[in-house]
């Protein structure tokens, strides 16, 4: 079965279902068509891994080096990539052979593995970007992926940690070390990217003042940390017995990964008894504090370092009761 024949058959099924079933429904039934679809062409496709060349591997660097030349950091690039191996694993061809259909097959195969609408949706994205840009730079003739449009998934609320929960996770630290990285997260803001390779010198405790200078898109911006963040923070680095220029070491004294931090958050969170703890939600957290407390948006823009003030809004959360008694105060 050629290409032009797969794709009709699939549009003349969706078409004969239109009547009798609804947009879920469709979208269900022609998943498992792929499925089934995928193990035939003239005949029945081999299940064998099908060897190649470095053509892969050559177009993936290639493609994570413009990623970083245009600013992307290293944590978003391995994201893009992993989308890519990801699909890879499932189908074994040449990237400048990829179909629309090998797309869809893939995504239909994460879907039947469990895999989440928001997490599909990332996945398909990241395909999205680099078959564009593998068109963009003439490795391909058509972008594969043009035709697949966005998944659907239902907005999740992501809540920021009570004002319990903050009481149980201070609690819960068993170092100096482990408080200071939890006050320094929820009065900065910061990423635990920017954290990780965060300098003492870049903490003026005079001023209160945070100096990013590895932001998101490489963006250097300020923030600021209270007293109690700064009393930790100074508390830590008394007991450290080295004089190394950076903020946070781990056990082997190289600089904290991130990975190392939510290790420690993670920890900290199960001590406590307090569920999704991530440096991420101390975002969150710290976003929707300020904004209850007054600050206009524009301004916790740029403590966070958006560029896009939407971005920001998605991280403060109103309560129903915050909701209800702004309402009181501006209406009457």
């Amino acid at each position: 079965m050629s290409e032009d024949c797969r794709q009709t058959l699939i549009d003349t099924f969706r078409e004969s279902l239109i009547a009798e079933l609804g947009p879920d429904q469709i979208e269900f039934a022609t998943r498992k068509l792929l499925l089934a679809l995928n193990e035939y062409e003239v005949t029945k496709r081999t299940t064998e891994m099908i060897v190649y060349d470095d053509a892969n591997e050559r177009i993936i660097k290639r493609y994570l080096a413009c990623l970083v030349i245009d600013g992307k950091s290293g944590g978003t690039a391995a994201q893009y990539k992993r989308s890519i191996v990801r699909m890879l694993d499932v189908v074994h061809k040449d990237l400048t052979d990829f179909t629309t259909n090998d797309i869809r097959y893939y995504l239909a195969v994460e879907k039947e593995n469990g895999v989440s609408n928001r997490t599909l949706e990332n996945y398909r994205a990241n395909l999205s970007a680099f078959f564009t840009w593998m068109t963009a730079e003439e490795i391909i003739k058509t972008n594969p992926c043009a035709r697949i449009k966005p998944i659907k998934y239902a907005d999740e609320v992501r809540k920021p940690f009570s004002d319990t929960d903050i009481d149980a996770l201070r609690f819960a630290c068993s170092t100096v070390k482990q408080r200071a990285i939890l006050e320094l997260l929820l009065a900065s803001g910061v990423r635990v990217n920017e954290m990780s390779t965060m300098l003492v010198s870049d903490i003026d405790f005079r001023a209160l003042t945070v100096l990013v200078r590895n932001g998101k898109g490489n963006k250097q911006r300020t923030t600021y940390i209270n007293d109690v963040a700064s009393h930790y923070l100074q508390k830590y680095l008394a007991e450290r017995t080295d004089d190394g220029p950076y903020l946070f070491y781990n056990k082997n004294h190289e600089p904290i990964a991130s990975g190392g931090v939510r290790f420690i958050l993670r920890e900290v969170g199960e001590r406590a008894g307090v569920e999704d703890v991530h440096p991420h939600r101390f975002r969150r957290t710290f976003a929707t504090r300020l904004a209850k407390r007054g600050m206009i948006v524009q301004e916790i823009q740029k403590l966070l370092g958006h560029s896009n003030i939407n971005t920001t809004l998605v991280y403060v959360y109103a309560d129903d009761e915050h909701i209800k008694a702004s309402y009181k105060q501006y209406s009457a």
